[in-house]
């Protein structure tokens, strides 16, 4: 199919729109690490059961790869979805997002540095363009003024470079080895929850309890729709994804991924909010950029 991983990056921004939105009606109730592990799990849980439907021949990976999706698993679902989940908690979905627009440019970066990877101008006009619109459009004020926690700002700071480092690493791992993109988005995600599980308990005073307590007090259709973001954010965001590093360079995925900021603003839409003449130049001037990938 052409275009395949651009297409699938574009779907991914569409999605994990749609589930930051959801999550962001969570992060009071359960700690950044907490939420990482729950939605980890049952994501994980997801693609076990997809896995061997959706996969024909199921490649045993080579342990030098799978090494390297472990420490992608680390960096970017173990650190980078954590600090996003603080983040979010902080400041709130629409800033979150804006901080990992500074994903794409880091990850063209990090690709020329270290898989030598090389872009056109024109591609690297869409990063700039497509980078500036997003930015543009997330940095129009609200209708209720908040105050930035910096501490938040870190945190997505954070959740930006990791971001950008994992899809790196991943990329690398998915194209050497030839794994089926779901296969690495498991491998990615079981290891990332791991490697949480495995600190949490030093960083937070019985966590397991509190998660089961906050479990117990959802409500039937809020639990559905933390589990919709779960099936839309993680399972299905995180297997698109991986479509599109395997299928793109990484960081015109990552610019097309980073494009969710201008699909929230469908939500908005959806919700009731005014939306400006800005955010809709906006997000015109985005489209631009995202077409400069296509038509080369």
């Amino acid at each position: 199919m052409a275009y395949q991983g651009e297409v699938a990056a574009l779907a991914a921004a569409v999605v994990w729109a749609l589930a930051t939105w959801i999550y962001n009606q969570f992060s009071h109730r359960f700690s950044a690490l907490q939420l990482n592990i729950l939605k980890g799990t049952i994501a994980s849980i997801m693609m076990l059961i997809a896995l061997p439907i959706t996969s024909v021949n199921i490649v045993k990976p080579d342990m030098s790869h799978l090494l390297i999706l472990a420490i992608s698993g680390v960096i970017g679902i173990a650190i980078g979805d954590s600090a996003y989940f603080a983040s979010l908690k902080r400041i709130g979905a629409n800033k979150t997002l804006l901080l990992e627009s500074l994903a794409p440019p880091l990850s063209g970066v990090l690709a020329l540095l270290v898989l030598g990877s090389v872009l056109t101008f024109q591609s690297w006009l869409g990063v700039i363009v497509t980078t500036v619109a997003v930015t543009f459009v997330i940095f129009q004020p609200e209708e209720q003024s908040q105050s930035i926690s910096m501490t938040g700002v870190m945190f997505g700071l954070l959740a930006s470079v990791c971001q950008a480092s994992g899809v790196v690493i991943s990329h690398y791992a998915l194209v050497a080895g030839d794994l089926p993109p779901l296969l690495g988005a498991l491998i990615r995600l079981s290891v990332g929850v791991l490697a949480v599980v495995l600190v949490i308990g030093f960083i937070e005073k019985s966590p397991f309890e509190e998660t089961k307590r906050h479990l117990r007090s959802l409500s039937q259709p809020a639990f559905i729709w933390l589990l919709a973001a779960i099936f839309v954010g993680t399972f299905l965001a995180l297997w698109l994804q991986q479509i599109a590093l395997k299928h793109a360079n990484p960081a015109v995925a990552q610019t097309l991924i980073a494009t969710s900021p201008l699909f929230m603003l469908l939500i908005y839409l959806f919700k009731g909010r005014r939306v400006t003449r800005q955010s809709v130049f906006g997000t015109l001037a985005a489209i631009i950029g995202i077409s400069l990938f296509f038509v080369q």
